[in-house]
């Protein structure tokens, strides 16, 4: 932090603060007064919901007094009967949607632990409050970040914060390397095994699924291509198995996707190991495939993306978006450089300009690979950054499976009612038989028979829209992960390495699809599918000198179009090289 001439701190915005807004002294304040208590005994006791809002109201009073506060509005945010061990409050949320649409200037509160206990909340919402100059101030500790010890206050949190998340990461790191060691499963469900009963760390085989990891490495070997695989698995409607998780929710039931295929095809964990990191253990469970065919598919496997990925690569250079790619004419994209008078420049070409050049014409222009980067990065961060955005992504996922759900559940409720007349019937026809005794048995054999197959095929329904009910469950759940998976992908993109930001965007980008390009405009179009049911489409201009790396998306989702979220254009200058340099005759654009 930096002093100012006038006494007052400059917060950075490196430092998780930002430099104090001059119009918040040229306005009257906007106050906020955080109030909460956690349970009815408290409402007697000193810091009661009355009384922390008195207190709160002469501190304002004092202030306007002895620091001539110019007050513009003073609101009460009050959660009454809510603990602070997360920050799901109705009023903090309030208060959090006001503070993001600038509406705060101060938040006081009678004591810190008011808003929360937990370090980790604490940091998020300062965030929060820094990003938009928002001031704290509790009462009971004298604790004031609008003063200079207030701000180092903060940065001390910060620090132990960070250190705390340090310390957690290496001790998870720590008891998972243990076990894997000691030859136990770290991760989730695991097609093909399911867990011992009582003890879930160790593996084994689940009869039905293990026959179909068994198909696909046989049809792999027939067939020859994790996409033929996946359309023959497709065709013949067979599916991920379903299967129940620790929460008694039922997960799977969704169509194989290649991605799923390839995963499945270069997963030691069918011979029988366990893997983490660059720990391999052996014989940790009973095997599904054997070393020899696993052997045969990995050839196969690697002389496929051999071919695919022939381009001759710039030594060193990490290409983020590798895999992910793909031409308008339906082909990878694979990184290539090129030398200019002074420098080396990167770029994305179509692979079908150099091995199938015989056969298919492709005109694609080469793509500058660093510019192209910092957009798809650009445009991960802003969803990650943006709230709303990310919330309305999911809910129009959810949205279009709503009338799928609906047939579901009224197809559900007609077959209970008529199990419930069939069952009737039986009853009746049993009564019937009890009264006319052995004669009766031959006028009513016939009925009871046809009731019987009527129950069987109605069970069998009801079990098959259980089955298509799983996904729409599914896709809802991993909506509300995607929520709170995001949050902090842009920092984590933006403090990792080449190498471990080509893996965050291959976990969360399923493909990239690159549309038209007009060579007169430099303008083009791409789409984003993410994983596992968002797929955020846009437009970029390609031609401004200083424009943004992100600005406007339009999300979507795989079954339809959510609200556009911002104004501008994310761009990338395509008649610029991967270096930012001017391109020289033996790097110009195709």
């Amino acid at each position: 932090m930096n002093p100012k001439s006038d006494g007052r701190f400059e917060r950075k915005r490196g430092d998780n603060v930002v430099k104090r807004k001059s119009s918040k002294e040229q306005r009257p304040l906007r106050i906020a007064g955080y109030v909460r208590v956690s349970s009815q005994r408290q409402a007697t006791e000193g810091d009661s919901l009355v009384a922390q809002e008195h207190e709160i109201e002469q501190e304002v009073e004092s202030r306007k007094r002895r620091e001539n506060w110019d007050v513009g509005s003073l609101e009460f945010y009050i959660d009454a009967g809510k603990s602070a061990k997360d920050q799901n409050r109705p009023q903090l949320q309030r208060l959090k949607r006001d503070i993001a649409a600038g509406n705060i200037d101060i938040v006081i509160c009678f004591k810190l632990d008011r808003i929360t206990r937990s370090l980790k909340d604490f940091v998020d919402l300062w965030a929060l409050f820094a990003d938009r100059d928002v001031d704290v101030i509790s009462l009971r500790e004298k604790f004031d970040t609008s003063m200079p010890t207030g701000e180092a206050m903060v940065q001390l949190i910060m620090v132990f914060a960070q250190l705390e998340r340090k310390m957690t990461a290496e001790r998870t790191f720590s008891i998972m390397r243990d076990r894997a060691d000691r030859g136990l499963w770290n991760g989730g469900h695991i097609v093909g095994y399911r867990s011992v009963a009582n003890d879930p760390g160790n593996l084994e085989i689940d009869p039905e699924a293990a026959e179909i990891i068994r198909r696909i490495f046989d049809k792999f070997e027939e067939l020859g291509s994790a996409g033929a695989v996946t359309r023959y698995l497709s065709d013949l409607g067979i599916r991920l198995p379903t299967y129940r998780t620790r929460a008694d929710k039922i997960r799977g039931g969704n169509l194989f996707t290649k991605q799923k295929v390839i995963g499945i095809l270069r997963n030691t964990i069918y011979l029988g190991q366990i893997r983490w990191g660059d720990s391999v253990r052996d014989n940790c469970h009973e095997p599904i495939i054997s070393q020899e065919q696993f052997d045969r598919v990995q050839l196969v496997i690697g002389k496929t993306t051999q071919r695919r990925m022939n381009l001759k690569k710039p030594k060193g250079r990490v290409y983020l978006l590798s895999g992910l790619l793909r031409c308008k004419c339906g082909a990878h994209m694979v990184g290539a450089s090129a030398h200019g008078r002074t420098a080396k420049n990167y770029y994305y070409v179509c692979t079908r300009q150099s091995h199938e050049a015989g056969k298919y014409s492709c005109s694609a222009s080469r793509l500058p690979a660093i510019a192209l980067e910092n957009a798809i990065i650009g445009r991960i961060s802003a969803i990650g950054r943006l709230v709303e955005a990310r919330d309305r992504i999911v809910q129009e996922a959810i949205a279009c499976l709503g009338g799928e759900a609906e047939r579901l559940v009224e197809e559900e409720s007609l077959s209970r009612r008529r199990l419930a007349q069939v069952r009737g019937e039986t009853s009746k026809l049993i009564e019937v038989l009890k009264s006319l005794g052995a004669r009766g048995l031959s006028s009513v054999q016939s009925e009871l028979e046809r009731l019987e197959e009527e129950e069987g095929q109605i069970k069998k329904n009801l079990t098959d829209i259980a089955k298509q009910q799983a996904p729409v469950e599914r896709v809802t759940d991993d909506a509300r992960t995607f929520l709170e998976t995001w949050e902090d992908i842009g920092e984590l993109l933006q403090s990792a390495t080449p190498e471990e930001q080509m893996q965050i965007l291959q976990h969360y980008i399923e493909v990239i699809e690159l549309g038209a390009i007009d060579q007169s405009s430099k303008t083009g179009t791409y789409a984003m599918r993410l994983f596992p049911e968002v797929r955020p489409d846009r437009g970029f201009d390609f031609d401004a000198d200083d424009c943004p790396d992100d600005g406007n998306p339009t999300p979507e989702t795989t079954n339809g179009a959510a609200p556009e979220i911002g104004n501008g254009s994310a761009c990338v200058n395509l008649g610029r090289s991967g270096s930012h340099n001017r391109p020289e005759s033996s790097a110009t654009m195709a």
